[in-house]
């Protein structure tokens, strides 16, 4: 099931940011590329605007093959390679120009079992029905961008206490076994009420609705720090090291 989170956390992507932002998404044997309509901002380790993002699953060696068949020679783009050893197989394209912005751990579990925890008092959950619900799911900050359309996989939740939009979560469930929980977030002012636990059971239990058996999600490094979907029985299924070349006169790989 390890390998199927990945697989189905980068479907899950690929899906969300073609309907969403209305990017291009190819395969290049184990690699997906995701080419976006507008350049997106990457902060670390040096900044940069780029267009193509790839998500690879398999050696380092035979992924580096694959980006650089894929990508221009002189074309910033961010790679995202899942590895049972990422700090080794990354080493194939540290050699090559490349430096590891990052490590991150993508999370599940088995939707078998149910936790209990604490809900929020005097809270409302709604699921997004109409453009209505999506301005209100969008007046939180996140990484969703939904506009006002709607689509049969994609599924948002937020949550509300007295009438002001407090907390949100979304759910990507593909017709697969694992579907993926993305976009949490609760207002500082909110938080410590249990908001979280109301999301998470929402989305969940969606999960459950609609045929998948497990869930996956990568919270940020901060979050993940924190551990704090352990207490709903998450644990790594997945790590991963995100790549950007080094310098932008470094992009050229032998094929």
């Amino acid at each position: 099931m390890k390998f199927e989170s990945v697989t189905s956390f980068i479907r899950s992507i690929a899906h969300r940011e073609q309907k969403e932002v209305g990017a291009s998404v190819s395969s290049h044997g184990t690699t997906t590329e995701i080419v976006y309509p507008a350049p997106l901002s990457w902060p670390w380790p040096r900044q940069f605007e780029y267009t193509r993002e790839f998500f690879c699953v398999g050696s380092g060696a035979s992924c580096l093959h694959e980006v650089g068949r894929a990508t221009a020679s002189k074309e910033e783009h961010v790679v995202n390679m899942f590895s049972p050893d990422p700090a080794r197989e990354a080493r194939h394209f540290v050699d090559a120009g490349y430096a590891e912005a990052w490590g991150s751990t993508l999370l599940g579990r088995a939707l078998s079992t149910v936790w209990s925890r604490p809900l929020a008092r005097g809270a409302s959950i709604h699921e997004v029905a109409n453009a209505g619900d999506m301005e209100d799911y969008a007046s939180l900050p996140g990484i969703s961008n939904p506009g006002t359309s709607r689509d049969p996989f994609i599924h948002n939740f937020y949550a509300t206490v007295d009438s002001e939009v407090v907390a949100k979560g979304q759910l990507i469930a593909l017709p697969q076994s694992v579907a993926y929980i993305s976009d949490m977030f609760t207002r500082p002012s909110h938080r410590g009420m249990g908001l979280c636990n109301f999301i998470m059971l929402a989305l969940e239990n969606k999960a459950r609705e609609l045929g998948a058996t497990h869930t996956c999600l990568a919270p940020g490094q901060e979050v993940a720090s924190f551990g704090l979907y352990a207490k709903y029985g998450y644990e790594s299924v997945g790590s991963r090291s995100v790549l950007v070349c080094r310098d932008a006169r470094d992009t050229a790989h032998d094929t």
